[in-house]
């Protein structure tokens, strides 16, 4: 259960505990494979899940007994990943919210806009119009066009990857630049994780940062899950 170690408290991500297990499976889902059904080769939510199996019997007991790990996973992709390193946890989701919001290019300020209203806008921008966990597919397609997943995750580290393919000098169009930089990444963090964070090579730099192919699709997820819920909070034990 090492995910759960990781855990903060996040305010805006309580509601998840409340959810029914099938919403808590499709973050999860979301977080281990990409829309193509590819492994991320990052994170370790699977490992955590195939562990609680060996607890609870039944598939809605492994979700809602295991959703402060799948907050966790969220919240470590949304962390520059040599940061992580340091503090051993991720950053909260008003923090992902933000850096996802900026990324696609939504207009707010920071201070004067509510979670709700932030994840209204994302949605708005993204597709026009504020989407229902019925349009996941339309919305996957629609992310995927806009070019928000990114190369789909690796099925290998793409470190691995890179090394594979650079041999002296530059072999398809990768320069052994990047390599020195990932060189000058495992010496900083050592020192000051913080400092290597900022001061890494671009494309270096672009390995370490927040998780954008994942973070993106979770945040509209997770805006989407949280209308839902408003709209049915008397339907929910506990709350």
């Amino acid at each position: 259960m090492a995910n759960e170690a990781k855990f903060r408290e996040d305010p805006d991500l309580a509601f998840l505990q409340y959810l029914d297990y099938k919403d808590l499976k499709l973050l999860a889902d979301t977080l281990i494979k990409d829309v193509e059904g590819t492994e991320q080769w990052t994170g370790s939510l699977k490992k955590t899940l195939l562990a609680n199996m060996k607890m609870y019997e039944t598939e809605e007991l492994l979700y809602k007994n295991s959703w402060k790990a799948i907050v966790a996973e969220i919240q470590l992709f949304g962390g520059d990943t040599l940061v992580n390193l340091v503090r051993r946890k991720g950053v909260l989701y008003q923090e992902i919210l933000y850096d996802v919001a900026e990324k696609i290019g939504v207009d707010f300020h920071k201070g004067t806009i509510n979670t709700v209203e932030l994840e209204e806008k994302v949605l708005r921008k993204l597709f026009g119009k504020v989407k229902t966990l019925d349009d996941i597919d339309e919305i996957n397609q629609t992310l995927k066009e806009k070019g928000y997943l990114g190369l789909t995750s690796l099925k290998e580290s793409p470190l691995k990857t890179i090394k594979n393919s650079v041999g002296g000098g530059s072999v398809g169009g990768v320069s052994g630049g990047l390599l020195a930089g990932l060189n000058i990444a495992k010496n900083l963090v050592k020192v000051n994780p913080w400092v290597a964070a900022a001061t890494l090579p671009l494309t270096a730099k672009d390995i370490t940062a927040p998780a954008y192919r994942i973070t993106i699709p979770i945040v509209c997820i997770v805006a989407m899950l949280r209308i839902k819920f408003d709209a049915n909070k008397d339907s929910y034990n506990e709350f």
